[in-house]
């Protein structure tokens, strides 16, 4: 899109303005950090948690209900180059400790002789925690959020081991470097709490607790890891997704060399967000050698300096300065190579020098670049100077944060998403506009053709073929775009619903309109939210079920034990309610003896209490108070099975039944039977039965319902089943 000259004057006259910027950009990612830590600014700014002090953190006093993770800082036990157990703790001459501050590396620390402590070594870190009794009293699960620690650790707490990354060891060769953030859960006791990590590091250049360690529920860090993981995740996919499409345009049009080194740069950058931050590649694949994840991280940073002066060079050949060229072209594989044939303890203590004296210069230069593209009005140079000015704000930020310079956290792939996108505005814009002349020379032609009376009739005939072809291709394009636009209608349509209810009652209180009823729109706002919600993640996980992405632990279990324990489970939720709660087994159900032979199903036990925790969920929402939800285990021959019996699973209730129209669609995706006779507050996302199919479908197994309107509906779930013996590894 050409630009108005006003929109480049401020940067034709002063350049020096966007140095200004980029300061004014990173300060405000240290801000919106420190921001998002404290929750924002509000009038009722909570005390912050006390700090350590010579190993004892007194937390007796603290509010118990933090909906935040609090970070364990402050003085810590050190033992330098001492491997200690909480047996060690209890003996009658304990060592004797010197206190540190966490986090920091204990690059940091002095020894008794006053000199910096080396990288490589090992030493015990321990806390004395004292918690609010409340927590005990509640049998809460607290759980530790343990991010990078180098290189290699074990924890206990309380004196059980909880967890830890590799094998911790006294010398390189009986260390076995891991480290990617983990989270261990533990109860807790009443009166102080001990917590003793023992770290190793002859691997790497930082050492020991460099970052925070966060104590919380078990349910808030579990949330919290689940969400940084899902975060890079998505991250990495994007970056995925367009690694691939400009592969593909490169594939089909091979002038398009920008377009590859596109992708490469995409590519790259994923590489380097899947090892780093959460270690989302180590996570997932814990048999990665640790040497090989640092070595991609090392890597795959040069490659996106390198790709990144290419791709410059390559979009501002007027500009690029050849001796930079080529004198990067042989630093940065340089780098490469020697990041390669070297191991991790080498060439990690060379990360300040890269760091400052490649990787920021690389920068420098890209910036340069498009200064000049800028004050010389290329097209796209101004979009593209912006998305990179937040990518090197983002990069300064992670090079102070790896240099142990600044106490944030990895932002760079952030920064990377910005820069990225706004190259693929540029990339698409250029293949637009030459869409865009080949439309016109293509009407051009056309019109030519129309004045030519001595055309031959041959190539007449090729033209019209030609038009016919390039017609029925725009007929298939427009037909796929149909499609496209009605799947995505099909499905935004059940979240655009609550979305508007949500809209129309927050207007309304707005406007003044409701006054004297608004707590009871308030709650209807809130119960659309939770069915979004609630929606959302069904929709989720129903996604996951049918694309295979959930893992199954199936197990044999003994099936009348295992239903007993589940009927009890759920027993206070239904009296609640009013409603009578009984329980069907087969006869003689209770005469089954220890070490005798029982009906045994296969199924992964949290799996199958999700289908009949939903089954007894929907049974609730259809039966009034005085009606009765009868649970019932069903044991009948099958002959066609495999297994010749079939244990069948049912939850009948006295509830209004089903049409017999509505029997098999409610199986489906986004089909409620009866829904305008359910108030909103009991309405579902429409997902659960889909999921129980999906589940059903994992088991080898099925589930159908038999109703009929007013006289109640009763859900079974078949799964095979056998009579016999449960091995010893065959118990959970």
């Amino acid at each position: 899109m050409k630009q108005s000259k006003s929109a480049y004057g401020p940067i034709h006259k002063h350049p020096f303005m966007l140095a200004g910027l980029l300061l004014l950009l990173f300060a405000a990612i240290v801000l919106l950090r420190q921001w998002s830590k404290n929750d924002g600014i509000s009038a009722q700014v909570p005390k912050p948690p006390p700090a350590a002090t010579q190993g004892m953190l007194d937390w007796s006093n603290l509010y118990t209900d933090q909906a935040e993770n609090i970070p364990l800082d402050g003085e810590w036990e050190f033992y330098w180059r001492q491997l200690l157990e909480p047996i060690d703790f209890q003996a009658a001459h304990a060592p004797a400790p010197s206190f540190v501050q966490l986090p920091a590396p204990w690059t940091n620390y002095l020894d008794s002789s006053g000199k910096l402590l080396p990288s490589e070594g090992y030493a015990t870190y321990r806390l004395s925690l004292l918690l609010p009794q409340e927590l005990s009293e509640k049998a809460q699960p607290l759980a530790l959020y343990l991010k990078s620690i180098a290189s290699a650790y074990r924890i206990w707490i309380n004196g059980q081991l909880v967890g830890g990354n590799g094998s911790v060891g006294t010398d390189r060769i009986s260390e076995t470097p891991k480290s990617y953030p983990e989270v261990v859960y533990f109860q807790p006791r009443t009166g102080w709490n001990e917590i003793i990590i023992q770290v190793s590091n002859f691997s790497q250049r930082n050492a020991g607790i460099w970052q925070h360690i966060e104590l919380g529920t078990a349910d808030n860090i579990s949330w919290a890891r689940i969400l940084h993981v899902s975060a890079q995740s998505s991250i990495v996919g994007i970056f995925g997704v367009m690694a691939l499409y400009y592969a593909f345009v490169f594939w089909n049009r091979r002038k398009e060399t920008s377009a590859l080194l596109y992708s490469l740069l995409c590519m790259a950058v994923g590489v380097r967000t899947v090892v780093l931050g959460e270690s989302t590649a180590l996570y997932l694949l814990p048999g990665l050698p640790w040497e090989w994840a640092v070595k991609a991280e090392y890597i795959s940073v040069t490659m996106t300096a390198l790709l990144l002066i290419l791709f410059i060079n390559r979009e501002y050949p007027a500009e690029a300065v050849r001796q930079v060229s080529a004198l990067s072209g042989v630093i940065l594989p340089g780098c490469m190579l020697l990041f390669l044939v070297t191991p991790a303890h080498v060439y990690t203590y060379l990360l300040t020098p890269f760091t400052w004296g490649v990787l920021f210069p690389a920068l420098l230069y890209t910036l340069y670049i498009y200064i000049r593209s800028a004050m010389k009005r290329r097209k796209g140079a101004v979009t593209s100077m912006i998305g990179f000015l937040f990518f090197m704000a983002f990069a300064l930020n992670d090079m102070l944060f790896y240099t142990v310079h600044l106490p944030t956290e990895d932002m760079l792939s952030v920064g990377l998403l910005v820069f990225l996108l706004t190259q693929a505005y540029n990339l698409s814009s250029r293949f637009s506009r030459a869409l865009h002349r080949s439309e016109q020379l293509s009407l051009q032609l056309q019109e030519s053709n129309l004045q030519l009376e001595q055309i031959v009739e041959e190539r007449t005939r090729s033209l019209q073929r030609t038009n016919a072809e390039l017609q029925e291709a725009n007929q298939k394009m427009s037909d796929s775009e149909l499609f496209r636009t009605r799947l995505l209608s099909n499905i935004s349509h059940e979240l655009s619903t609550p979305i508007t209810s949500i809209k129309g009652f927050a207007k309304a209180l707005r406007d003044g309109i409701i006054t004297t009823d608004a707590p009871k729109y308030v709650n209807r706002i809130y119960t659309r939210s939770v069915m979004l919600e609630r929606m959302i993640h069904d929709l989720i996980d129903l996604t996951k079920l049918e694309t295979h992405q959930v893992q199954f632990r199936m197990q044999n279990v003994y099936i009348i034990p295992f239903m007993q324990e589940l009927f009890l489970k759920y027993e206070p939720d239904v009296q609640a309610h009013g409603i009578q709660y009984v329980m069907d087994l087969p006869e003689g159900a209770d005469l089954l003896s220890p070490g005798g032979d029982g009906w045994i199903v296969r199924l992964d036990p949290i799996r199958l209490e999700q289908v009949l925790s939903n089954l007894i969920s929907n049974a609730l929402r259809f039966t009034s108070p005085t009606g009765i939800i009868q649970v019932q285990l069903r044991l009948t021959e099958a002959p066609s099975t495999e297994t010749g019996w079939v244990a069948c699973v049912c939850v009948k209730d006295t509830g209004i039944g089903i049409l017999p129209e509505w029997q098999e669609r409610i199986f489906e995706r986004f089909e409620q039977a009866s829904p305008t006779s359910v108030q909103d507050e009991h309405k579902g996302s429409g997902l659960g039965l889909a999921i129980c199919k999906e589940i059903m479908h994992y088991h080898q197994g099925n589930i159908g319902v038999s109703s009929k309107p007013g006289s109640g509906s009763e859900f079974c779930c078949r799964l095979p089943a056998w009579k016999g013996r449960l091995s010893p590894h065959d118990k959970p």
